[in-house]
């Protein structure tokens, strides 16, 4: 088999290509069994390898799980997400109105806490804290109907 590493293309040897890439490079069958179908770089050696997956951000990680919590906080209360619970502020429904304004209150108090201690954390005050645990510490959600 060859492989071009500017192309990342393998071109077998049994057909015959009117040109091909001028950094083609004879690789091991094996090897280009072993990467059919899955995303590949150059590796370090000039040969193809699978491509290693994105470092992991902890910080988009913990951002994504918040918002995942509280949108599934809103619908236990029957509505899409937090945006679409938001969105009855100031209905004329006393309760939809009541629920509205403590996500919205919710939310306010949730990113307020999570950049403070994103905060602290940076300023090596703080230790990063889990998923479960920044979840944990997330505001209880306080409904007040009025009535």
């Amino acid at each position: 088999m060859r492989f071009s590493p500017s192309t990342l293309g393998f071109y077998p040897l049994f057909v015959s290509y009117s040109s091909l890439p001028d950094d083609v490079i004879e690789v091991p069958d094996e090897l280009w069994r072993a990467l059919m179908g899955k995303s590949i770089e150059i590796g370090i050696d000039g040969l193809p390898q699978e491509k290693s997956p994105a470092p992991i951000d902890p910080v988009n990680t913990l951002t994504a799980a918040l918002q995942g919590a509280m949108d599934e906080e809103a619908r236990m209360y029957g509505y899409d997400d937090i945006k679409t619970a938001i969105t009855y502020r100031g209905d004329p429904n006393p309760v939809f109105a009541a629920q509205a304004e403590a996500f919205f209150v919710k939310r306010s108090a949730v990113w307020t806490q999570a950049y403070a201690l994103l905060a602290q954390v940076e300023q090596g005050l703080a230790q990063f804290p889990t998923v479960e645990e920044a979840i944990a510490m997330m505001p209880v959600l306080q409904i007040d109907v009025p009535g």
